[in-house]
């Protein structure tokens, strides 16, 4: 097997030189060894006594023809300290780690979500930081290893299994000792080791719909542009709202997308995530692939695979190597989240706690993602209330998304790049700038970009659960009944807590 796979598209900045990654790209960042993998991009940019270095790719929707190098030169040209940097990274979707260094700071950070992970050590180590928990540990010197928190080790060993596929940590602690994830909207200030909020750095006010839609219709279509015209461009289409957004998005570049869903063991040709884009396409008259493939994966693969990234699973492991990268490795994948503005946790109730919160991520009856949850409300809840963000997005964001939502992204890299192109903070402003009850951003980005989309339905019912939440929520009972269930799971955890007490007493 290729030894480019293992840590494919991978990253670490270390102290010292790192002899056995001698193939890796090497430069030298302020006397640092920053390392990334051959098929990592690596842009820099010099001016003065600033030094911005790119990992990744960042586009530019309003001007989609430039590449990295001259979005890069264009924002060093306008920036005089760090906070400039956080303000010209906004409108630039991407996915990608930055590294800025002047006379006073010596910072990383991430694109809005966090697709492109940064973990870090809080205490000197010959590794500073690197993209993935596994990857600093295995270069790590002193050896750092796995915890001996017993917390964390249960939470990994027990609580994590059932949920979202044993893939959704809560917190910025790691399986390993001292190290740290770098939380979405933070970055790591490397001199100190301490991870600092960047965003929000403004309040928010209520936006005008209409200016929503345009700038939002504007910035997506930009980005579309921007993509196709630097790379060669698959896009995933489902029965969903964000998918289709991109595929309304993409209306003016659609010569150059490979449209395409894969067929996993779950579906058959009746689910709407089959049928719904198939009959989309087909009115449409543009060329839509079903991919159906094979379970079996190469043993060897499997291995680099799980070994990659670090809460990586088997779940999508046969459709990452029988499509993409077999077939189309050569291809940016686009998948898109938008969740950030719609309403996916509802308002958050007057006395909203970290077990609350907790629960919103599907940990009923977790001491851990309690605590974590609590700890991270602290923080957050203060900041939320200065710049006037939902503290429920918030968690959204940083907490669903910037964990469980990036391990796709990472663990795919061994066959094919991933681009979200709502991940910037310029459209999730937008997005949270809207009262998604009252107005349906949207409906009116479809309207304003390809209006014959809305003629199909988005995620109909299928099964009968599907149905009783439906109709629940059709004549108005939704909300008591996931009040009562509510109080019931939060009764179990207060007596799961007593009797653990009452244990350790004895």
């Amino acid at each position: 097997m290729d030894k480019h796979l293992y840590y494919r598209r991978q990253f670490l900045l270390a102290n010292n030189e790192i002899n056995e990654l001698s193939f890796w790209q090497h430069i030298k960042v302020s006397g640092k060894n920053l390392y990334a993998h051959p098929d990592l991009e690596i842009t820099t940019k010099e001016l003065n006594s600033i030094q911005i270095v790119l990992l990744g790719y960042i586009f530019d929707p309003f001007h989609p023809d430039k590449k990295n190098a001259d979005i890069l030169s264009e924002i060093i040209f306008k920036i005089n300290k760090f906070t400039d940097l956080i303000a010209h990274l906004k409108p630039y979707p991407g996915r990608y780690a930055i590294i800025y260094k002047d006379e006073e700071n010596f910072n990383i950070l991430h694109d809005a979500l966090g697709l492109r992970e940064i973990y870090f050590c809080i205490q000197p180590n010959k590794i500073i930081c690197g993209s993935q928990p596994n990857l600093i540990d295995k270069y790590s010197l002193p050896k750092l290893g796995i915890t001996n928190d017993q917390n964390i080790l249960n939470f990994y060993a027990h609580d994590m299994k059932s949920i979202r596929s044993g893939r959704m940590w809560i917190g910025d602690e790691t399986y390993f000792t001292n190290i740290k994830k770098l939380i979405s909207n933070h970055y790591l200030d490397i001199n100190s080791l301490t991870a600092k909020r960047y965003w929000p750095n403004k309040r928010l006010e209520s936006m005008n719909f209409d200016q929503a839609v345009k700038l939002s219709c504007a910035y997506l279509q930009g980005t579309l542009k921007a993509v196709t015209s630097r790379f060669d461009v698959m896009m995933a289409v489902t029965s969903g709202i964000d998918s289709r957004s991109l595929l309304a998005s993409s209306k003016e570049v659609k010569e150059k997308i490979y449209y395409y869903i894969n067929k996993h063991p779950h579906l058959n040709d009746k689910s709407p995530d089959i049928r719904i884009p198939r009959d989309i396409f087909k009115k449409l008259n543009i060329p839509f692939h079903i991919h159906e493939y094979s379970a079996t994966v190469d043993d060897e693969f499997k291995k680099i695979f799980l070994d990659n990234t670090f809460m990586s699973s088997e779940l999508n492991l046969p459709a990452i190597y029988n499509v993409y990268y077999k077939n189309h490795a050569n291809k940016i994948n686009l998948l898109g989240v938008g969740e950030i503005g719609r309403e996916f946790y509802g308002k958050a109730p007057v006395d909203l706690d970290g077990y609350y919160l907790a629960r919103s991520l599907k940990y009923k009856y977790s001491k851990y993602a309690t605590e974590q949850c609590e700890k991270w409300l602290t923080e957050a809840k203060k900041v939320s209330e200065v710049y006037n963000v939902d503290i429920m997005k918030m968690l959204l964001w940083e907490v669903l998304l910037g964990n469980w939502g990036v391990v796709g992204n990472s663990e795919s890299d061994i066959a094919i790049e991933e681009f979200d192109p709502y991940n910037s903070h310029y459209i999730y402003e937008i997005m949270l700038s809207l009262d998604p009850v009252k107005e349906n951003l949207f409906e009116g980005m479809f309207t304003g970009m390809w209006p014959e989309l809305l003629g199909f339905p988005f995620n109909p019912a299928e099964t009968i659960s599907d149905w009783i939440k439906h109709w629940l929520g059709r004549f108005g009972f939704a909300n008591g009944f996931k009040r009562t269930l509510y109080r019931l799971d939060r009764w179990k955890f207060r007596k799961m807590m007593e009797a653990k007490k009452v244990q350790i007493v004895r």
